[in-house]
């Protein structure tokens, strides 16, 4: 029904009302989680509007496609590559995107097949991670291809890429390096607060990889303001509760100037 419903206008009103009626729900029975949620839905307002028109945007875990809707209506111009594992979203996701660029497959540092476990309850915290903690029951394992986004997209304008891959982020990044290199992407990484899924990639190397790459990570609502980016002791701390967020965003130290007058057009934001 999500994924009809992201196809038509009325639909994507309802999801935004629905949004916002979450965080007034939140603001009278849980005022502690309020701001981690604001933040996470002000992350997909940015990731999805910040786009260069014409540029590529590169959607890696597409779900059901709610990104992919979001940046097609709000940057039409935009070439959007999405990477899904789960082979029967990817068949719905070309069926209802046929516009974008589609890839069967899991994304991370190496080439090979690989087993995927799905969650069959909450089928987006799917994940390269063996279930732990009793959850087996709702796990169905197969057997996907996993490639690197360097051998996928060839591209020399990718503008965004958007991660969210349930605690494998590090691993898509690690085979993304001449993307970085090449193009200086934008993105959009989502980082929770368990601190071990089994992959072997921890907050502190994925700290470092994208300081090593030039790289400021900036919590959503700083975006649009000055600031150097979190620290790493930041980073680590923004991960307790109450979180300060899930999604954060990693910007080219190069290109930080640029994409906050960008945020800040969106967001209607005033010049400091």
């Amino acid at each position: 029904m999500k994924q009809y419903l992201l196809r038509n206008s009325m639909g994507r009103v309802a999801m935004f009302i629905r949004d916002k009626v979450t965080i007034l729900k939140l603001a009278y029975l849980s005022p502690e989680t309020v701001g981690t949620v604001a933040s996470d839905l002000l992350a997909t307002k940015l990731v999805t509007t910040i786009c260069k028109p014409g540029a590529t945007f590169v959607d890696v875990g597409a779900h059901i496609g709610s990104i992919i809707s979001e940046v097609k209506h709000n940057i039409p111009s935009a070439r959007i590559v999405a990477v899904e594992a789960i082979p029967d979203k990817v068949e719905k996701l070309q069926q209802y995107f046929p516009f974008a660029e589609i890839h069967s497959c899991a994304v991370g540092e190496s080439t090979a097949n690989i087993s995927f476990f799905i969650n069959t309850l909450q089928s987006g915290y799917s994940s390269l991670a063996r279930p732990i903690n009793g959850k087996e029951k709702s796990i169905v394992e197969i057997t996907v291809p996993i490639k690197r986004l360097d051998d996928l997209v060839l591209s020399n304008d990718v503008d965004v890429i958007k991660i969210d891959v349930e605690g494998a982020e590090l691993g898509v990044l690690r085979g993304s390096v001449n993307i970085l290199d090449r193009c200086r992407p934008t993105i959009m990484f989502e980082s929770s607060p368990q601190s071990d899924i089994g992959l072997g990639y921890t907050k502190e190397a994925l700290y470092e990889f994208l300081a090593s790459k030039g790289y400021s990570i900036v919590v959503p609502n700083r975006v649009a303001h000055d600031g150097p980016g979190l620290t790493l002791e930041g980073f680590l701390e923004s991960h307790f509760y109450p979180r300060r967020t899930t999604n954060y965003l990693a910007i080219p130290r190069e290109r930080r100037s640029e994409i906050r007058d960008r945020a800040r057009s969106v967001l209607n934001v005033p010049s400091e």
